[in-house]
């Protein structure tokens, strides 16, 4: 009976002499790892139109059907360079796995994710968790 207990206690007391590694966020930012999958970000080319010709591979492969898009026929290249782009882009950060499998279907490499963790919304409901075309765009954090 008092075997485990000073088993316990020998644990116990190791941790008690060993440094603190409690975070102070949002003060300090943890450090994810290099390969970590994170945000969800629309890149746009050298010229800055978008480089999403809206050809809806992401889409398909999603497994947690997380991906919403709808092309757009654009025969003046005003915002694609391919004639076509996606008019509506929606991410359900509900349902999404973060598997990376939009990343890598992608053909001109329009979809990328960071590093960025932070990805809390306000207020109660899952409808705040269904992020557009606008949020996707936008930049934060020095990307």
């Amino acid at each position: 009976m008092i075997g485990p207990l000073l088993k316990g206690l020998r644990v116990t007391f190791g941790h008690l002499l060993k440094p603190s590694v409690t975070v102070k966020y949002p003060y300090e930012k943890r450090e994810v790892a290099e390969r970590y999958r994170g945000r969800h970000i629309l890149k746009l080319d050298e010229d800055g139109r978008e480089r999403c010709c809206a050809c809806g591979m992401c889409e398909e492969i999603c497994p947690a059907d997380a991906i919403k898009l709808y092309g757009k026929e654009d025969p003046e290249f005003k915002y694609s360079d391919v004639g076509k782009y996606a008019e509506y882009y929606v991410i359900d950060y509900a349902r999404c796995i973060f598997c990376g499998l939009c990343v890598d279907s992608c053909p001109r490499g329009a979809i990328e994710m960071t590093q960025d963790y932070e990805l809390t919304v306000p207020g109660p409901g899952r409808i705040n968790l269904i992020k557009d075309k606008g949020w996707l765009l936008e930049k934060r954090g020095g990307e």
